[in-house]
């Protein structure tokens, strides 16, 4: 055989071996994020019972507290784990002539890293804001209107899917300022 021959056999194996290296990733990667995004799985939750959340208006001051646990059913590491959390008050302003405004008391992302697979990630989401109670019209309307986002983002099969959930200006409820 001439080495040109045998350089070709030699450079054909490699890519060979190469394709099939790259299709068993895909494919690994594929079914590992359809075993961590399946719905009946209890793989990412919010533990069952009320959401903690502490309103000290007294001091103008508002603090919630979400507890929360995340596992990771699937084969590789969800990585870059980001929780955000955003908490916002609708009222009449008096400095805007009674205008209905929205007023976003807080909006933090916490970063928690990297969950490794078959591990769970614990820990409580919390957000720290004050109320600017001075522009709201106790005269004419009392009430705050109080609502909540949250956003899960995350990376998955060695960051080929990064994926973002929100769910955002969810009510809990209205707040009647004495």
């Amino acid at each position: 055989m001439r080495p040109s021959r045998v350089f070709r056999w030699i450079v054909r194996a490699f890519l060979l071996v190469f394709t099939l290296s790259l299709s068993a990733v895909s494919i690994l990667g594929g079914w590992s994020a359809v075993t961590i995004l399946n719905p009946s799985s209890d793989d990412i939750n919010i533990p069952d019972g009320p959401i903690g959340y502490n309103i000290n208006i007294g001091n103008s001051s508002v603090q919630i507290t979400i507890p929360f646990n995340i596992s990771n059913g699937g084969v590789y590491e969800l990585s870059n784990v980001e929780l955000g959390l955003q908490f916002d008050m609708r009222f009449e302003n008096i400095s805007a002539g009674n205008a209905t405004t929205t007023f976003t008391v807080f909006n933090v992302i916490h970063y928690y890293g990297n969950i490794l697979p078959g591990a769970t990630l614990k820990a409580n989401l919390t957000g720290f804001g004050t109320l600017p109670l001075s522009d709201v019209n106790t005269d004419r309307n009392p009430d705050l209107d109080l609502f909540i986002g949250l956003l899960f983002s995350a990376s998955y099969s060695l960051n080929l899917y990064t994926f973002t959930v929100g769910i955002v200006n969810v009510s809990i409820g209205t707040y009647d300022i004495p």
